[in-house]
C-alpha cells in the first residue's frame, strides 16, 4: 500500500531517534504514515515547531494491512494478537483492554515497564514488543466521523 509522510526536513531514511519530535506519540511510538496526501502536507509543519519554508512530501510503500499485524485504536484486538502478547509476558491481558487496539497498546507498554500511565517509554516499549511479534502498525482513521475513510498508520520499524 502507498502511503505519505510530510515533514519540514530532508532525509534519506527514517531515524525513530526523532520520534516525538513532530507531533508526538498519541498513537504510538514509531513513524506516522497516511493515506492522505493532503494530511502529509499539513503535518510537514508541525504544531511545535517554528515555521519554515521548507516541506518536504515522501511516498512510502508498506506491506498491506492484514488481520494480524495490526492494531486499530478504536476495534477490538484480533485474538491472535492477545494470544501472542499474552505468550510473550506471561500475563494474562484483561478483557476490557481488548476492546481497544489503543489501550491495548498502552496496556502493554504499561506492563512492560511497570508504569501507571503510557508515556513516551511506555509506547516505545510497546513498539517494540509488537513489532517483534509480527505487530507492525497501529491504525486510525484520518477523521474519526469517517472511520471507514481514509487511515493514518504508525509504522513500528522504519525498516
Amino acid at each position: 500500500m502507498i502511503l505519505y509522510h510530510g515533514s519540514n526536513q530532508l532525509f534519506k531514511s527514517f531515524d525513530l531517534s526523532h520520534a516525538s519530535e513532530g507531533t508526538g506519540v498519541k498513537f504510538g511510538y514509531g513513524i506516522y504514515l497516511t493515506e492522505s496526501e493532503a494530511s502529509a502536507v499539513h503535518y510537514s509543519q508541525p504544531r511545535n515547531q517554528d515555521q519554515s519554508a521548507d516541506h518536504y512530501l515522501y511516498t512510502i510503500e508498506i506491506p498491506d494491512l492484514v488481520e494480524n499485524n495490526h492494531l486499530t485504536s478504536a476495534s477490538p484486538v484480533s485474538m491472535e494478537i492477545v494470544s501472542l502478547v499474552s505468550r510473550s509476558l506471561n500475563l494474562s491481558i484483561p478483557a476490557d483492554v481488548c476492546d481497544k487496539g489503543k489501550e491495548f497498546r498502552k496496556w502493554v507498554g504499561c506492563a512492560l515497564t511497570g508504569a501507571k500511565k503510557a508515556k513516551f517509554a511506555e509506547e516505545k516499549a510497546a513498539a517494540e514488543l509488537l513489532n517483534s511479534l509480527g505487530v507492525i502498525y497501529n491504525v486510525w482513521p484520518t477523521a474519526q466521523t469517517k472511520p471507514d475513510g481514509l487511515k493514518n498508520i504508525c509504522v513500528f520499524n522504519p525498516s
